[in-house]
């Protein structure tokens, strides 16, 4: 793949993304603290959304460098472990993409009721800025391996 067509996939899926994180603070509102139990699973679902996104992402920057993930069962571990290891996130957005990933294994295996405002408000805080350091490590990545 080139590095052209590699960024236009990447764009497509920051979109798709962004449209995720418009979603989510159409739920989301400053200072409200009271969600029900609809509205924090509609939360969740973005939070969800928006991780698979990032996957995505990783997915095909490896894959277009030719560093497939075996299909394992912990194959989402292993992609965000990967990604660290070939330089294409940093560690400190290894550290903070990881909550996403261990939020990503509670909401697969959580049922809606179980899904709390106190879990959820952290990574709302983070996701904005985490998006930015990660738009910004995909493209220098791209740009110094294509």
């Amino acid at each position: 793949m080139t590095s052209l067509r590699l960024k236009e996939y990447c764009e497509a899926e920051f979109e798709n993304i962004d449209t995720v994180v418009s979603e989510l603070f159409f739920v989301v509102r400053p200072k409200k603290i009271d969600y029900s139990t609809a509205e924090l699973a509609a939360i969740a679902a973005f939070i969800h959304n928006y991780y698979n996104g990032i996957e995505n992402i990783l997915k095909r920057v490896l894959l277009s460098r030719k560093m497939a993930i075996k299909d394992a069962p912990t194959w989402h571990k292993d992609l965000l472990k990967s990604s660290l290891n070939k330089e294409v996130i940093t560690n400190d957005l290894y550290e903070t993409l990881s909550d996403y990933l261990s939020f990503r294994h509670f909401f697969v295996h959580a049922y809606s009721f179980n899904i709390h405002w106190k879990e959820l408000k952290p990574l709302i805080d983070n996701l904005e800025d985490t998006l930015k350091k990660f738009k910004v490590a995909i493209y220098h990545f791209i740009d110094k391996t294509h």
